[in-house]
Parts: structure tokens; C-alpha cells; sequence
């Protein structure tokens, strides 16, 4: 039986796809669940229509990322920490202090796993650090990590 798919469907498609699949899984599964509907020339129409609002929706989140993307970049972000003799810190800085730092400076919203950061930084300096927003828009902020004052 060929449907048309309403929402995406992991490891079958996504919605605005006509599909093929077994009757069953069509009666049984994916038409009550109303995940999809028996292709005929309506939902043909309405196929049109879901992948246009798609392609749209892409293109919106796309230009977001962008607009993040060029916020972000060039930023600079400062941490003040306890650190030993030679540089090293006590504890360290990691990519979820630096997401909230960046919401706290900068009230920009970043999602810490966005962060590309290899390690968590233990010494004093500047640190690049890129933030993935989407696959074709990064940003590229700059950590500065400060020694405390001691008393």
C-alpha cells in the first residue's frame, strides 16, 4: 500500500513522503496512529503542500542559526579562578560553565553541547573555542581564563 507520510517516521521518512508499505502496517499502525494517509489524488495535493511548509521551516531555522552564528562570533568570555604557581587550575572550565557564563555576560541562549571543546580547560590563558549552532553555521568565541585574586 502507498501512503503519504504526515510526520516523520525514523527509518521510514519523513512527512510529504509517499511511501510504500505493507497493508498492515498501514491499517495498523501508521493510519490510526495518524502518522499517514492512503495516497490518492488529494493527498497528492497535500504532499505538495507539506514539503513547501517543510522546505520553509529549514530555511527559517537556517537563517536563525546564521543570525546566532554572527551574534556569538568574536565573543570574548571571562572566568576568574583559583589557579596554582605555574598556571594550572584548581578546578577546571567546562563547556556547560561556559554556555552559562555566555547566557550570563551576553544573555545569548547556547546549548552546552553545541560546544566543541575537547577537554575541559585547567590553565590560565585564552582559549578558542568553536559552537556548533547547525552543520553549516559556527561561531567562534574566545574563553579568557583569569587567576583570583588571593588575599
Amino acid at each position: 500500500m502507498e501512503v503519504l507520510l504526515l510526520k516523520d517516521v525514523p527509518k521510514l521518512g519523513q512527512a510529504g513522503d509517499g511511501v510504500r508499505v505493507s497493508d498492515g502496517y498501514a491499517r495498523n499502525f501508521l493510519i490510526p496512529r495518524q502518522l499517514a494517509v492512503p495516497m490518492d489524488e488529494g493527498a497528492r495535493k497535500q504532499a505538495e503542500g507539506i514539503r513547501a511548509a517543510r522546505k520553509r521551516q529549514v530555511e527559517k531555522e537556517q537563517r536563525d542559526a546564521q543570525a546566532l552564528a554572527a551574534r556569538l562570533d568574536g565573543l570574548t568570555v571571562t572566568f576568574t579562578a583559583r589557579a596554582g604557581e605555574q598556571g594550572k587550575l584548581y578546578g577546571s572550565v567546562t563547556a556547560s560553565d561556559i554556555a552559562e557564563e555566555i547566557n550570563r555576560q551576553h544573555e545569548i541562549e547556547v546549548d552546552r553541547r553545541r560546544l566543541v571543546i575537547e577537554e575541559p580547560i585547567r590553565e590560565l590563558g585564552t582559549h578558542p573555542v568553536e559552537i556548533r549552532i547547525s552543520q553549516s553555521a559556527v561561531a567562534h568565541v574566545s574563553v579568557v581564563v583569569e587567576a583570583a585574586q588571593e588575599d
